[in-house]
């Protein structure tokens, strides 16, 4: 699934949402994503794992256009996208989660992801679920967290819900733009081995229907639900393949020895 910079251009616009081919991005003449080439598939899990450092989070945000390129090419649907915002992307189908949970407090779960369905990025998120479209942004909003198996949370506080909770909940609020791809960054940082259990169980219903790329560090939970593996060392692809060739990988032993050393 590692392409040439040729190979990624081409298939973009067929069986695959999401390119980049050959992107470098610094920081302070530091190479965090050192000629990257990858392609998504429309439908399915992939994992992405790597050490700190590693460049995973950077590739996450210039994939999604929070950061901007040095040289090389990032494509939504076979169009050259490397110019568009962050927002031109999301509403081309790119949908993303953080590392650390952003939700708003003393906001209910539904009103959290009532927002990302309304239309003026300009005007005050919080305020905007207010306004004459809220309805069927909520009702959306109701249906996204049912999906997820969090309905019955919809009409509680941010405030008072647990981590596993508030992490579902920003998946639902993700979810509710209907993208072609989620880029999830550690959805399952600070969660118990039965909260991952259902964090894995919400990520595979989400793929069911579109693209969900996953960085993570535990390599346990990644491996169990991807279909596909990258790993990144020190800013550059080292694997590109199946999970079980994976597994009886050089770079698998290697980031297994460093976190268990």
């Amino acid at each position: 699934m590692l392409a040439t910079p040729s190979e990624a251009r081409g298939r973009a616009g067929g069986s695959f949402v999401l390119a980049c081919s050959e992107v470098t991005k610094s920081y302070g003449g530091v190479r965090a994503v050192d000629s990257v080439s990858l392609t998504v598939p429309r439908q399915g899990l992939f994992g992405l794992c790597g050490l700190n450092g590693a460049g995973k989070s950077t590739l996450f945000n210039v994939l999604a256009g929070a950061a901007k390129v040095d040289s090389g090419t990032v494509s939504i649907d076979g169009q050259d996208a490397t110019g568009w915002s962050a927002m031109r992307r999301a509403r081309s189908g790119v949908a993303r989660t953080w590392q650390t949970v952003r939700l708003a407090h003393g906001r209910s779960a539904v009103d959290n992801v009532a927002v990302a369905c309304l239309g003026n990025p300009r005007q005050s998120a919080l305020g905007s679920v207010w306004r004459p479209q809220a309805a069927a942004a909520r009702e959306r909003a109701w249906d996204a967290l049912e999906r997820l198996g969090i309905g019955h949370a919809g009409g509680q506080l941010i405030d008072g819900m647990t981590l596993e909770t508030q992490r579902l909940t920003e998946l639902a609020r993700a979810l509710v733009s209907d993208p072609k791809v989620l880029l999830a960054d550690e959805p399952a940082s600070g969660l118990s081995a039965a909260q991952r259990t259902v964090l894995a169980e919400a990520l595979t219903t989400i793929s069911a229907d579109r693209a969900v790329v996953v960085v993570e560090h535990d390599l346990d939970l990644l491996t169990s639900i991807s279909s596909h593996i990258w790993a990144m060392v020190e800013g550059r692809l080292a694997y590109s393949g199946d999970v079980q060739a994976f597994r009886s990988s050089p770079v698998f032993a290697d980031l297994r020895g460093i976190q268990q050393g």
